[in-house]
């Protein structure tokens, strides 16, 4: 009961929007659902069911205004967070506006359930990501799989450049990012996890991963110092502190252990590894006092969940001059 009414108190402070989001009744009519890939080839905001692994998986997709066919353009994935969904990520962070703006596609993917076969509610039944961390109930599905399969799908149908395959995520999206690169950094150019830890378990990488990484150090729910945390849903867990997660990925790019600091300033604190191996760097940005928040969203996750919402510049500009920077080599 006291659960209940602590995540009954949590959902009554969001925004009425946001609220829907949570409970899985949100509908975004502007992304209308198409049946082909190649229908992805003309500009706009689409929707799409495809069947992979014997599941019927879905993402919303941005086919960016300024597109001419034949012209290969770099594409960005963008993974949410538990209890999350894709039409939420798609109008929270900017992503949708920034692949108008510098012409590339973006791909929204939606998580399963805990429990896949059952209906999703953010209470009971939250749409995740197999990120591979400990404790995390697999039921079946394979995340990593499902981006394999997907990405082979769209460079299939669409003029993607292969050289320009980006990834980043929020919270359990951004643990995804992680194990995702480690799995793949022979086909992604580099990645940019925000507000959560490397669950990585490989010992080497395929070809170094350029990575940028952000985090609050006031996160309740990836403390900075790492510790007991207590997740919405009711449940505990320990987690390292943020830096392990630095350390294995300076590892292995193959970085100096010690950074170089870029900027220290308004709170803002800049780290560099690097360079590694073909040029490869992390750069590792904490933000004094912030919460478990991507700088920038439209649409802040409550304080009482997720901390302080600090926002000294935007986090999507960041990450897409971070990403120009760094074409697969």
């Amino acid at each position: 009961m006291r659960r209940f009414l602590f995540i009954l108190a949590c959902l009554l402070l969001l925004p009425l929007a946001l609220t829907r989001m949570l409970l899985g009744s949100l509908v975004d009519g502007n992304f209308p659902p198409v049946t082909d890939l190649k229908q992805l080839l003309e500009p706009g905001r689409h929707r799409v069911s495809i069947r992979i692994d014997d599941r019927d998986r879905t993402f919303l997709f941005v086919t960016p205004k300024g597109f001419k066919p034949g012209k290969p353009l770099p594409i960005v994935f963008f993974f949410h967070g538990a209890g999350g969904t894709a039409e939420q990520a798609a109008r929270t962070y900017g992503w949708m506006e920034k692949a108008d703006a510098e012409n590339f596609f973006a791909a929204f993917p939606q998580g399963l359930p805990v429990r896949p076969d059952a209906p999703a509610s953010f209470i009971l039944n939250p749409h995740v990501w197999r990120d591979q961390r400990a404790g995390l109930p697999v039921s079946g599905v394979n995340d990593v799989h499902f981006f394999e399969e997907l990405l082979d799908k769209l460079q299939t149908a669409l003029p993607i450049d292969p050289r320009r395959v980006y990834v980043t995520g929020f919270s359990n999206g951004a643990g995804l990012t992680f194990t995702l690169g480690s799995h793949f950094s022979d086909r992604i150019a580099a990645i940019a996890p925000i507000s959560s830890q490397s669950f990585a378990r490989v010992e080497t990488l395929a070809r170094p991963l350029p990575v940028y990484y952000l985090t609050g150090t006031a996160d309740p729910l990836i403390p900075y110092n790492g510790g007991t945390v207590k997740l919405p849903w009711g449940n505990t867990h320990t987690v390292p502190p943020v830096q392990e997660s630095v350390d294995t990925w300076a590892k292995l790019d193959g970085c100096p252990p010690q950074p170089r600091i870029v900027s220290d300033e308004n709170g803002v604190r800049i780290e560099r590894y690097g360079p590694g191996r073909d040029e490869s760097e992390i750069l590792f940005t904490t933000i004094e006092g912030n919460g478990h928040h991507w700088p920038g969203t439209v649409e802040p996750l409550p304080h009482i969940i997720c901390g302080p919402t600090l926002d000294p510049f935007h986090a999507t500009d960041r990450i897409w001059d971070f990403f120009v920077k760094h074409p697969l080599r």
